[in-house]
């Protein structure tokens, strides 16, 4: 169940022609771009030439190529002349055409094909142009110059995208690092081609890629991009280069500076740039290159840097062998399960074939195939005689109500049978043949039951692990060693590091080390979150058998504020348990358990509940299996009857996601915007029964929801009312929120009735930066 108060519901045709309307909008918005490529690509130049760029932007495009042929058009019209543009336009029109009617269609995503497509293309139109128009040398080899440059473009393209589409992220390494250096080259000379007003938006591309690497690689990046984009504005205007070489040198400089925070690296880039254009020497292009840079930097300031870390993530975010081995092993643990789930189902039908077998059998039955079959006056007293049939029936009868069958009860029922004693005794031994063998089978049932439900447990457990698995989207295998490394400084050599993204785009890193972990966990914190260049919320740390689990989460969008009030009817001991803890930073869990009865008694299944659910839970376990383990459990743990409600909040921190569970727990409530809403349904407590499924709920969370839980000494009445008062409360203190709710409760309920009070309140809000 899903529950959002800020959407309506949307119906299945509805969802369909949304659909279709989306997809119509991404049609229009991929012409829209196609067009607006052709239009940059048929106004840049290389070495002051008009540049062949068009063609690759429609062998790019693919179905979308007509828009750039219509954007190439409108580029000459505008500015050289169709004359100017003979080559270019000729050759997209031409482009376009063998898209859509290519003999070799299979080899159509070849990225040499395509290449050779485009330059072969593009240089026989050069070739006539330069046949039927005389040219100079210059211009004709500048011809072939940029026709193998179009197609180097579209090789190199076409490479790094297949790369994506074969490991589903783009790797800033070995060869695919080469070529996203190329790309970039000509991306800037392309945007270095066109001048806004005094801008250059090549130049400003360039500044704020720049700052952009400085804050992940530092020095590093910061360099090598301002060497790229001074190859890329000396590709598209030499005249501009001498300034734009500066670049280098102050991503240098600014990567130095980075550590410090944003504002510290955007100052000394812009100083550091200042002085080498000064040092250089004022000249006409000095101005521009400044207000270039200025503008780069504003830019780098202004976009926020979760949506550029987002954005950055989308595109290059990781992907190597540990990932590739990841998803295998989330394919192989889901297969082990499916194999345990036909383990468990066959078992089910061998218990219910031997149920139906020794329900079948009867001690009449028996005796009338092992002994009166092999009796001579067997045709005498079942086939003339209808009575013995009936009579074997009330023998049985007399059996069932836990008598003996005797000679003188066989010779009155079956009168024709001149072996009474023999009967009598066949009767009574085969009976007790047949409860020995029942009793057996409920036994071997038992055990069988037993086995069922471990297998079923061994399932859910492959499956939330394969789950887990196959929520990482990437490894970063560099920052995992990085990682490493910082805790072989600290003392903890020869520890096991993963530093990952998921599913919501959330790094995390996990570390494993032997033995405890004593050191600085502030400073370690702080390292991590350098190495990894976000803020890394404080790990969880949790350890077993001599092995020490440190699970650091990036800094979650929402927090969530809880406190408890509780009071005890006896005024001793209460029955109501709970816990609330955090795992990975990014995750939080509220349990709420209250034993049957009152007492010892009921405080023990209580926190028994809740202490077997953490060690689950912190394990990686989903939900419902920390429900079916919890629930064996308890029907395990001793002879009396032992069971006791369950009552999980799981907060989803960073994907703004609340998931509940409740077994014989009362509803918890939802408070937003003034509205109360109920959350959860009628269950069974664990341990009860052995198959009871619990309730199970999600719901989305937003700024300033509070979400009530509490136990049954809250009566519904009560539990609305303080529900109503949480949800008109502005402001206040969590702490002081629950106790005013407590003693709503405590004034409301009458003494006779009185039951332990439980009440746990939890605010939802934004991570403020």
């Amino acid at each position: 169940m899903l529950i959002n108060l800020k959407t309506t519901a949307v119906v299945p045709a509805d969802k369909k022609q949304l659909s279709k309307r989306t997809t119509k909008a991404r049609k229009w918005t991929s012409r829209i771009v196609a067009f607006a490529g052709g239009l940059l690509t048929g106004l840049s130049v290389t070495l002051g030439f008009p540049s062949f760029m068009c063609g690759a932007a429609a062998s790019l495009a693919g179905d979308y190529s007509p828009s750039v042929f219509l954007g190439t058009l409108l580029a000459f019209l505008l500015n050289r002349g169709l004359e100017a543009g003979i080559v270019q336009i000729c050759s997209v029109l031409v482009i376009t055409a063998i898209h859509f009617i290519d003999p070799f269609e299979d080899r159509r995503e070849e990225p040499v094909y395509r290449s050779l497509v485009v330059s072969g293309v593009l240089m026989l139109f050069s070739c006539v142009v330069t046949a039927a128009m005389p040219s100079d040398l210059y211009l004709a080899s500048m011809r072939m110059i940029n026709s193998l440059l179009a197609g180097c473009t579209v090789f190199i393209t076409m490479s790094v995208r297949d790369n994506a589409k074969h490991s589903g992220v783009f790797d800033l390494t070995g060869m695919n690092g080469m070529f996203a250096g190329m790309f970039f080259i000509m991306v800037v000379s392309i945007f270095a081609s066109v001048n806004i007003f005094t801008l250059n938006p090549g130049r400003t591309l360039g500044a704020f890629i720049l700052l952009q690497a400085s804050r992940r690689y530092r020095s590093f990046g910061g360099a090598v991009i301002g060497a790229l984009t001074a190859c890329g504005v000396l590709v598209s205007d030499p005249s501009l280069a001498r300034n734009t070489l500066l670049l280098a040198t102050a991503g240098l400089i600014c990567g130095v500076f980075v550590r410090f925070g944003r504002l510290a690296a955007v100052m000394s880039f812009l100083m550091t740039s200042l002085i080498s254009l000064v040092a250089v020497g004022v000249n006409g292009d000095t101005y521009h290159m400044f207000a270039d840079i200025v503008t780069g930097s504003l830019l780098f300031l202004i976009i926020p840097a979760d949506k550029i870390k987002r954005f950055g993530k989308r595109i290059s975010g990781f992907r190597s062998t540990p990932e590739l081995i990841g998803h295998t092993t989330a394919a192989r643990l889901s297969m082990a399960g499916r194999t345990l789930g036909e383990i468990r189902r066959r078992l089910d039908m061998v218990t219910v074939t031997m149920d139906r077998n020794t329900a079948s059998r009867t001690a009449s039955s028996e005796v009338k195939r092992c002994v009166c079959t092999d009796c001579p006056s067997y045709r005498l007293c079942f086939e003339k005689n209808e009575s013995t049939e009936s009579a074997f029936d009330s023998l049985q009868n007399i059996l069932d109500c836990g008598d003996t069958v005797t000679d003188e009860q066989v010779r009155q029922k079956v009168c024709c049978c001149d072996r009474p004693r023999l009967l009598a005794e066949a009767f009574n031994d085969l009976e007790r043949h047949i409860l020995r063998d029942k009793a057996e089978n409920i036994r071997i049932r038992e055990l069988r039951t037993m086995l069922t439900d471990q297998l079923l447990s061994m399932e859910d457990i492959l499956s939330d692990l394969s789950y887990r698995s196959s929520r990482v989207q990437s490894i970063d295998t560099g920052l995992s060693e990085s990682v490493r490394e910082q805790l072989a400084v600290m003392g903890y050599k020869g520890a096991k590091v993963c530093v990952y993204i998921d599913e919501d785009l959330c790094r995390k890193a996990d570390a494993f080390i032997k033995g405890g972990f004593s050191g600085d966990v502030a400073r370690l914190t702080a390292a991590v979150s350098s190495i990894l260049d976000c803020d890394m919320a404080l790990p969880d740390i949790t350890g077993e058998n001599g092995i020490t689990r440190i699970s650091f989460s990036e800094l979650p969008l929402f927090t969530a504020e809880a406190a408890v009030f509780s009071a005890s009817a006896s005024g001793e001991y209460s029955g109501d348990t709970c816990d609330i803890f955090d795992v990975g930073g990014s995750e939080k869990y509220i349990l709420l358990s209250d034993g049957m009865g009152t007492g010892k008694r009921a405080r023990l299944d209580s926190s028994f509940t809740v202490s077997l659910s953490r060690k689950l839970l912190t394990s990686g376990l989903s939900l419902t299996t920390v429900h079916r383990l919890v629930s064996s459990m308890l029907r395990v743990k001793g002879w009396e009857e032992s069971f006791a409600t369950m009552d999980i909040l799981h907060l989803d921190l960073c994907g703004g996601r609340a998931s509940l569970l409740k077994a014989g727990a009362v509803n918890s409530r939802l408070c937003r915007d003034g509205a109360v809403v109920p959350l959860g349904d009628t269950s069974f407590p664990a341990g009860i029964l052995s198959d009871c499924p619990p309730n199970k709920s999600e719901i989305k969370l937003f700024d300033g929801d509070i979400i009530i839980m509490n136990s049954d000494g809250a009566d519904e009445d009560s539990a609305q009312l303080i529900a109503q008062t949480a949800a008109e409360a502005n402001d206040c203190d969590i702490t002081e929120l629950v106790n005013r709710l407590g003693s709503i409760v405590l004034d409301r309920r009458q003494g006779a009735k009185a039951d332990d009070l439980t009440i746990i309140a939890v605010r939802i809000g934004m991570r403020k930066d």
